[in-house]
């Protein structure tokens, strides 16, 4: 394959934002009817370069061929939803028969979705593995921020008093443990972005009902010494929460158009976001929830910076697509250590 073809090819991947079995299928696709379009216009007397430039106006911009080929391939099929939703649903159900508080049962469920996680990442990233991956990256991020209010409590302890409320090797682990789970999850969270920011956002979606729900855990003495009769009141409205992200994450698979699947998001995440702050037996001011269901958005909404920031590149082909000559100079760099 020449390098004009395999640098728009290169770029054309880069931005479909599907996962990779998909990704290879259109390219290999789109890379034979760009190669077979070339011969034909080279047979009609152009040279390779007047025919590559002419082959490119007519394929399309590889922003705009990824978008459309996005809308059709990034649809889900029945299967990838009914996946999907399963740990959404199942949660659901955890609430609503008032089982949070099975601690093995709980243990074996992080084992399941961590390994169901890992299998589904293994095996090419299908649509369904992302509310797996959500759930089992639950752990770390609520750990780590359970670790990190540990240790600035227990720092504040030691400064003000001259004393640790706990033992000094747990104080150490804690520590220790605060960048080792950041490091796990900003590389799962590059990841993920890489492919696609709505895909980590997807991913991110259940975090700030289990925060606020571990945060009233918190408030109400912790996960074993809670007051069970106070928090099995709101356990009804966690199950239509998190019943709701079920269908959320339905209606996000089976929808092809990337503004529907952002205006989607930030819509549930803000009904939901104050139905949760509405039934929490806390008194919030209308301030108050106006500012957490902000920052809940943004949260959910923050893996398009990461992604803008990794995709600093420049475009070798408006100038093809608009009649001149694509800048292929830029991109050579990409193929200089291609064996």
């Amino acid at each position: 394959m020449a390098v004009p073809v395999q640098s728009y090819i290169h770029t054309l991947t880069s931005k479909l934002k599907l996962d990779p079995g998909t990704n290879q299928e259109i390219v290999l696709e789109l890379q034979g009817h760009l190669e077979e379009k070339i011969l034909d216009l080279q047979e009609e007397g152009l040279t390779y370069e007047e025919a590559y430039v002419q082959a490119i106006r007519d394929l399309g911009h590889p922003d705009l061929v990824a978008k459309g080929m996005y809308s059709v391939h990034s649809k889900g099929s029945w299967r990838d939803i009914l996946l999907a939703t399963l740990p959404h649903l199942f949660l659901a159900s955890l609430f609503a028969l008032h089982l949070w508080n099975r601690y093995l049962l709980i243990a074996v469920v992080v084992v399941a979705v961590s390994l169901v996680s890992l299998r589904g990442w293994k095996a090419g990233r299908p649509k369904w593995t992302y509310t797996w991956l959500g759930y089992s990256m639950a752990a770390p991020a609520l750990s780590w921020m359970m670790a990190l209010t540990a240790v600035g409590y227990g720092t504040w302890r030691f400064v003000t008093t001259g004393s640790l409320p706990f033992s000094f090797p747990l104080y150490i682990l804690l520590v220790a443990y605060v960048p080792f789970s950041l490091w796990v999850m900003y590389n799962v969270l590059i990841r993920v972005v890489r492919q696609d920011w709505l895909l980590a956002s997807l991913t991110a979606l259940p975090f700030p009902f289990l925060t606020s729900w571990l945060l009233f855990l918190n408030w109400q003495g912790g996960f074993i010494s809670a007051n069970t009769a106070v928090v099995r009141e709101t356990d009804t409205d966690r199950a239509l929460v998190f019943l709701a992200l079920a269908v959320t994450t339905g209606v996000f698979l089976k929808v092809g158009h990337r503004l529907v699947k952002i205006g989607l998001l930030t819509v549930s995440t803000t009904l939901l976001v104050m139905f949760t702050l509405a039934v929490i037996p806390i008194s919030f001011g209308v301030f108050s929830m106006i500012l957490v269901t902000l920052a809940s958005i943004a949260f959910l909404l923050s893996p398009a910076f990461v992604q803008s920031r990794l995709d600093r590149w420049k475009d070798p082909y408006r100038g093809a697509i608009e009649g001149g000559e694509p800048r292929a100079e830029v991109v050579t760099h990409w193929f200089t250590n291609t064996p």
